[in-house]
């Protein structure tokens, strides 16, 4: 299982933000696909949510997608539910295999985060392990 604490201290820059989260993934029990559920507290207008490649203190490119729920207002609670498939993948993993963002996450090379409208770049983010 991998999971990410999610805050807007970790976003580079640094967000100024109250909202927090968490993300956790997990293999499915066939092997063919990444079970993850996100889970938010304070955020407002989420836009997306993305896997991306970067380590700690650097902004990378997304090479998942995360299937988020857009509501307007304030969001506590699940706002993204989901299984990645290797097709699911792009960017510098897209053709690879779910072994290889498995790779990825254990070097500590992504981070998840959450896209606002008030920050377009991310508002609250963290390292995958």
């Amino acid at each position: 299982m991998y999971s990410a604490k999610l805050t807007g201290s970790e976003e580079v820059p640094p967000a100024k933000t109250d909202a927090k989260g968490e993300a956790t993934f997990h293999m499915s029990k066939d092997g063919k696909g990444l079970e993850y559920t996100v889970t938010v507290s304070g955020i407002e207008n989420v836009t997306a949510a993305h896997i991306h490649t970067g380590k700690k203190g650097e902004n990378g490119p997304p090479v998942a997608p995360l299937s988020v729920e857009k509501k307007k207002g304030k969001v506590s609670g699940t706002i993204a539910k989901g299984t990645l498939s290797a097709k699911d993948l792009m960017g510098s993993l897209k053709g690879k295999s779910l072994n290889d963002l498995a790779k990825e996450i254990e070097a500590g090379n992504t981070y998840v985060n959450v896209h606002t409208e008030k920050f377009p770049d991310g508002e609250i983010r963290g390292q995958l392990k």
